[in-house]
């Protein structure tokens, strides 16, 4: 049984999450990604935590195993001549390229995207950057903060917490992997038309538009409302935030219009007499009166666990859920019985677990087929045997500090 995606090659130019994100989503449905690094340092991800027992190394980190797995990696200087020509050369053999250098470092370089359209027309050239090609801020430098604050989702993060003083936050790295799920999206889109018309386009991805367009529930409100969304505004939103139980926080949503959830709640705490009170029969003026109503509904949370909680929510259909650390999500019944979680053996951190797809094709299987490669691990399979050096012309280019 083919991978949906067997016959497709991929060239990899970047590092630490977006693109190489967006090469992992392809590799795990089957393309043969080949994952270029410099010769000196590779990946900066390999750099970063977490290590395997907290020691660093450059095959030991969890975040660099996770984002390259089901790829071929190799070394390349692509600043020398000759790694231009063995650039050049990778190209012309691939569908898709993914990179992710500041616009225009490549055309400075002779691989810009015409030389590149030139040698390999049908090739589906990918841009995964801060801000995009075009536009006054293309050439800005740019990372995950910069996104998650210029694009607004800051503005609201943390929301439903109930301590509204707080200064902004940002989820860990969360604009960098939508930005990966959008390029492979586009990506997609952009190897069917080739496959079809037989042309290769350039798809520009930029991580702060990603980010917009993944906040749009947020972003509704200036055009719809002409206000910005707040983390203070509670208007409509309460109860709909985190409350303190005995071994952590559960999530409480209970702001329907029809009002059934609030109280199917009220009754799931005994129906105590402070909820009988006419000013807190509306979410509108729950949220009015929110500081007041948190600790009489955690003077009750807190007499529970989270499990508990869960249980009677469930028995009364109440919105209200168990904040889960990762331990938990890990260890999650139900994503152990769907077979979520996939275990891979690399040979430096022996078995490891990493999270398996959020989908399932029936006829072309999603799957891991190899752990993340160890720096130039492919160096003689992809340039000796695949592109015809000789193992005299490899060690040159070694000595060289080519690959």
């Amino acid at each position: 049984m083919h991978s949906a995606l067997h016959d497709v090659r991929v060239i990899e130019y970047g590092e630490f999450i977006s693109a190489p994100f967006c090469g992992k989503l392809l590799a795990d449905l089957g393309a043969d990604v080949i994952k270029i690094e410099k010769p000196h340092g590779g990946d900066c991800a390999r750099l970063r935590g977490p290590f395997l027992d907290d020691i660093p190394g450059q095959d030991r980190s969890g975040l660099f195993l996770y984002l390259n797995t089901n790829k071929r990696g190799v070394t390349l200087d692509i600043e020398t001549a000759t790694g231009k020509a063995i650039f050049k050369k990778l190209v012309s053999q691939a569908d898709i390229l993914i990179e992710d250098t500041q616009p225009g470092k490549l055309s400075k370089l002779g691989l810009g995207h015409r030389r590149l359209k030139s040698i390999s027309p049908q090739l589906v050239i990918t841009s995964v950057t801060p801000y995009g090609q075009t536009g006054p801020y293309r050439h800005f430098r740019g990372s995950d903060l910069t996104a998650w604050q210029g694009g607004g989702p800051g503005y609201v993060t943390p929301r439903f917490i109930g301590d509204y003083n707080k200064e902004p936050l940002r989820p860990l790295q969360m604009a960098s992997f939508i930005a990966g799920i959008t390029a492979a999206v586009a990506v997609m889109c952009a190897l069917y038309a080739q496959r079809r018309d037989k042309l290769g386009q350039e798809v520009d991805v930029s991580q702060l538009e990603a980010l917009v367009v993944a906040a749009g529930f947020y972003s509704a409100y200036w055009p719809f409302e002409h206000r910005s969304a707040s983390r203070a505004d509670r208007r409509g939103y309460f109860p709909e935030q985190h409350f303190q139980c005995k071994d952590g926080q559960v999530f409480l949503h209970a702001v329907n219009p029809a009002e059934h959830h609030w109280r199917r709640f009220v009754a799931m705490m005994g129906n105590p007499e402070w909820a009988n009170d006419p000013l807190f029969q509306t979410g509108t003026s729950r949220g009015e009166l929110a500081e007041a109503l948190i600790p009489l509904i955690t003077e009750w949370t807190l007499r529970h666990t989270k499990q508990e909680i869960f249980e009677m929510a469930k028995e009364v259909k109440v919105p209200m859920a168990p904040a889960n650390s990762m331990a938990e999500v890990v260890n999650n019944l139900h994503l152990q019985k769907r077979h979520f979680f996939e275990t891979i053996k690399h040979p430096e951190t022996g078995d490891c677990i990493y999270p398996g797809a959020p989908y399932k094709l029936s006829q072309t299987p999603w799957s891991l087929r190899m752990p993340a490669p160890r720096p130039g691990q492919h160096n003689e399979e992809v340039y000796g045997r695949e592109m015809g050096y000789s193992k005299c012309e490899l060690v040159g280019l070694y000595e060289a500090e080519i690959i």
